[in-house]
């Protein structure tokens, strides 16, 4: 079987083109140029969010959002955990992101596997 060999510009690319469809389109989401995007190869884990955190010079940093090589194997999947992690990126930027999982997080969670189609189960 083929393996999707997974790349930032993918990454980036999987990002914006969920920020310009529904529900992220009305999010008022940092453009990609804002978000840093790494493949890592972690078997643990889909992928990961890391927030931002502000430089000792004021500027807020970047948020991070890393997708796992060696879990993520189609673009279907890189796709549904592309949008997953960009449900935390969105609690992040508006303070919400009180608890991992949390029912703000859930609810977005159905709205956006409802629109894109993707099983709710293993988003």
């Amino acid at each position: 079987m083929a393996k999707l060999t997974l790349t930032p510009e993918m990454l980036e690319t999987a990002y914006e083109y969920l920020r310009v469809s529904p529900p992220f389109c009305r999010w008022n989401l940092p453009h990609a140029d804002q978000v840093m995007f790494r493949v890592m190869g972690t078997r643990d884990r889909f992928g990961h969010f890391r927030g931002r955190h502000r430089k000792a010079t004021g500027d807020d940093g970047f948020s991070e959002i890393a997708i796992s090589a060696g879990m993520v194997r189609s673009t279907d999947l890189l796709i549904s955990t592309m949008a997953h992690e960009m449900i935390h990126l969105y609690q992040d930027e508006n303070g919400t992101a009180r608890g991992h999982h949390n029912k703000e997080f859930l609810r977005l969670a159905k709205r956006v596997c409802d629109l894109h189609g993707f099983d709710h189960e293993s988003f």
